[in-house]
């Protein structure tokens, strides 16, 4: 599954992102990284515990920048739905 974070027609990488699609309903899975703030963590799991939605959890914001293919550590990523 963390493969297809890599592709960008799939993911969304972002705190403000993310939430958008959260609250769009246009969200697979949303992967967290641990070291994020506790304050963003709370956040981003209601909402995806909100909306039912599976959370993944990344050892860091830098793996999770990896994991997407981007240049800068990411705090909060998710997969898109297929048809969206």
């Amino acid at each position: 599954m963390h493969k297809q974070l890599e592709r960008k027609q799939r993911r969304v990488a972002g705190v403000r992102q993310v939430m958008k699609g959260i609250g769009e309903g246009n969200l697979l899975r949303v992967y967290l990284a641990l070291d994020a703030s506790p304050m963003l963590q709370a956040q981003v799991r209601a909402a995806a515990n909100e909306r039912q939605l599976a959370v993944e959890t990344v050892s860091s914001m830098e793996e999770l920048g990896q994991l997407c293919g981007i240049d800068v550590p990411c705090a909060v990523a998710a997969l898109k739905k297929q048809d969206t």
